[in-house]
């Protein structure tokens, strides 16, 4: 259901010259911001199928909505992508459980290997053989009783010497047995930060052996709230070494990290130049034009119907100045005077009205799209035959009666 425009075909563009690796300078992870409501997370979600989804489930949507001539460089450099590279998803949400600096490489360590799991791929690196045996030596009362618990634990490894001597030995099927064994009870193995960096490349590694995926996209959505915290600047300083490493040549990985513009304001001005020089840092705006465009697919015409052909000329006839006034702001007239025009019965004032107030209105920004899909009395003007012989318009007032219960609780904003 997304609909691109131009500022979204900018940015996949330049997130499928990083991925694909052509210009070494470009080879970077991603930072995308954008004030809340402009529909960045919806953005970069679809981003994230576009790179990850089997390319037989994403060929209906990138030929419906690149189909014209002017898309075809942007289409071919997409399937050129994906012809040679499938990423593999992992996405995060704001702080997790960080209440500590520690805290946030065991918290990306159990997002990837939860995505694993959750997508029935089995991944075993040397850092975690390493990890394990770290913590065996380092509590061993605690794998006493691990051991003790696990039955199909017990009958490979009866004590913890045994389980040393077949970790340090890289036996995967034991170790698949251990992170069984710490599922049922509970437990997580912290991976030490040093090591964070080793091990998700490795995973990488390991994952494009395997051969589906060539690299891991990690999209951590709501990072404002890592960076608005008091662990903020020294969050960011832990990924620093993983932001550099998706820059080498060599690692097919990258971080994506979706926030407010309100997330930098905690770090100096030279740590500010330090962060965004990391990633391809990008901007995104709500712009009118994809918002008529939005509301224009939560019609369905019948095209072949004469009346209703009719009518819809009739009603552009009258007001063609009105139309050709809004569609004349955008990059593309004819393209969205197309979508003004599929949006009858709504008139063009009303529609161009509904994307200020969806700017405006910050946190109500999603809502007010839902003016014509879920306003009762949308639904009540389009099945009434009286308004249907007379050839209403859905006016101005349409809008305000559905804003205003927004406008009065939050009197001092408006």
């Amino acid at each position: 259901n997304f609909i691109p425009n131009e500022q979204f075909n900018d940015i996949l563009q330049r997130v499928i010259s990083s991925v694909t690796n052509n210009v070494q300078d470009e080879h970077r992870s991603f930072w995308l911001e954008g004030t809340y409501g402009t529909g960045k997370s919806h953005a970069s979600a679809v981003i994230k199928h576009l790179l990850c989804d089997p390319v037989e489930e994403i060929e209906d949507y990138v030929n419906l909505e690149y189909k014209g001539t002017k898309y075809d460089i942007l289409r071919q450099s997409l399937y050129d992508l994906r012809a040679t590279t499938r990423l593999f998803p992992v996405t995060m949400y704001g702080l997790n459980s960080i209440a500590h600096k520690d805290d946030m490489s065991v918290q990306i360590q159990s997002a990837v290997s939860k995505a694993l799991d959750a997508a029935g791929i089995d991944v075993n690196v040397k850092t975690d053989f390493d990890n394990y045996i770290s913590h065996i030596e380092k509590r061993p009362t605690i794998w006493d009783n691990i051991i003790e618990e696990d039955m199909e634990l017990q009958s490979y490894a009866p004590d913890r010497k045994k389980l040393i001597q077949e970790l340090k030995a890289s036996n995967t099927t034991l170790l698949s047995l251990v992170k069984n064994a710490l599922r049922n009870s509970g437990i997580t193995i912290r991976l030490e930060q040093e090591n964070l960096s080793k091990w998700f490349f490795e995973v990488q590694d390991k994952l494009a052996e395997l051969g589906t995926y060539k690299g891991i996209l990690l999209l951590w959505d709501e990072f404002t709230d890592v960076m608005t915290s008091d662990l903020g600047p020294s969050l960011l300083v832990e990924l620093q070494s993983l932001a550099e490493a998706t820059m080498d040549s060599k690692n097919n990985s990258y971080f994506f990290h979706i926030a407010h513009p309100s997330a930098l304001d905690s770090l100096k001005a030279a740590e500010r130049t330090k962060t965004t020089g990391r990633y391809r840092f990008m901007h995104y705006n709500m712009e009118p034009v994809s918002a008529f465009k939005i509301m224009s697919r939560k019609f369905v015409h019948d095209d072949e119907n004469a009346e209703y052909v009719s009518m819809v000329g009739q009603h552009f006839a009258q007001i063609r100045d009105v139309y050709e006034k809004f569609a004349n702001t955008s990059n593309s007239p004819d393209e969205t005077l197309g979508d003004l025009k599929s949006l009858f019965p709504v008139h063009p004032a009303t529609a161009n009205l509904a994307t200020y107030y969806a700017r405006e209105a910050g946190s109500s920004s999603r809502s007010v799209f839902e003016f014509l899909g879920s306003n009762p009395a949308i639904r009540e003007f389009l099945d009434s035959e009286e308004h249907y012989k007379a050839h209403d318009l859905i006016t101005a007032d349409y809008l305000w009666d559905f804003v205003l219960e927004e406008f009065n609780s939050k009197v001092t904003k408006y």
